[in-house]
């Protein structure tokens, strides 16, 4: 059955699937797609402070002992700050800087300095639709993802939908309603996957960023954006380990534009996928497996048994993949 009409045929009974307030899907009959909608309730435990165009927060690194440093992009000088603010994490209050590139406006938090030189890794995560877990004073991917990153050597980006709500969704298309988005509105020119491309360009230009895989992670529509969009055009170019929460497609366009049949160009880049065994996009997720692992990528999944669509800890579990991935 397609995603659009199981969604249809799923959707009243979804909207109460979730524990988790940071994922909700839609509450209406109307056949319409919907990659799920970040709802989250964030703990006001933050401030933001206008910064002008600040250069940028201190720089720093935590070598640890699972980094490679390898080659690296050697960049400096940083990304102008609109304006700083705290969030509360794992590692304590932290400082996180709001940015823009492009379309894209993000938040990021650097490692922690002082431990040993060297290059560091970057992640970046995509959030579902209505991008809660981006938004509030102390934005849950921050404070979930943030504690991580900062005692990891790796600088953390979350970067909001150009269109503010949905990372799958035409750019243009800026009104993402509750009872989802048709089919017809999915970025099938690939807008958004050049602008993530221009984002990891601009950051690489402004930090001394390891050439070795990136550490994607994305929740539901952002998770689609990465296998269906992104990763087509560009993986050859951005090699990475996927941490994919409740979502993920095929190729839209039905194939890579690059030849994945080169191991050379696939080396570097895994995934993982974590889904509910009653997700209504469990058979896009399927398949964008079995298309991967027919390409001889690594895919490693993990199936909640009884979980609909995002009812896990959706945010969490990218840190737990990440942390996994990286540990030697």
């Amino acid at each position: 059955m397609s995603r659009i009409l199981l969604a249809a045929a799923l959707a009243l009974g979804l909207s109460a699937c979730s524990d988790d307030p940071d994922e909700v899907t839609p509450d209406s009959g109307t056949p319409t797609a919907d990659a799920g909608r970040d709802a989250g309730t964030d703990a006001d435990a933050g401030t933001d402070v206008d910064a002008g165009t600040d250069a940028g927060m201190d720089a720093g690194t935590d070598a640890g002992t699972d980094v490679d440093a390898g080659t690296s992009s050697h960049g400096s000088g940083k990304l102008a700050c609109s304006k700083t603010g705290t969030v509360s994490t794992d590692a304590g209050t932290l400082t996180y800087c709001v940015a823009q590139v492009g379309a894209t406006e993000v938040k990021l938090i650097e490692p922690k300095q002082g431990i040993a030189p060297g290059p560091m890794r970057l992640a970046i995560y995509l959030h579902g639709d209505g991008a809660a877990v981006y938004t509030g004073s102390n934005p849950r991917s921050l404070y979930t993802h943030g504690g991580w990153t900062y005692g990891h050597n790796t600088l953390y980006v979350t970067a909001l939908a150009p269109n503010k709500c949905a990372w799958w969704v035409k750019p243009e298309y800026t009104s993402c309603p509750k009872e989802g988005v048709p089919l017809t509105e999915r970025d099938l020119e690939g807008k958004n996957a050049a602008e993530l491309v221009s984002l990891i360009e601009a950051l690489r230009k402004g930090w001394d960023i390891q050439d070795g895989p990136i550490l994607f992670g994305g929740s539901s529509g952002g998770s689609i954006q990465l296998t269906a969009s992104f990763l087509p055009r560009y993986g050859d170019r951005f090699p990475g380990v996927y941490a994919l929460s409740c979502g993920g497609e095929k190729p839209w366009s039905g194939n890579m534009d690059w030849d994945a049949s080169n191991a050379a160009l696939r080396a570097g880049t895994k995934f993982y996928f974590t889904y509910g065994d009653q997700d209504y996009l469990l058979q896009d997720i399927q398949a964008a497996e079995q298309y991967l692992t027919g390409l001889q990528f690594p895919v490693n999944d993990k199936v909640i048994a009884g979980a609909q669509h995002c009812a896990f800890d959706q945010v969490g579990r990218v840190t737990e993949v990440w942390n996994e991935a990286t540990a030697q």
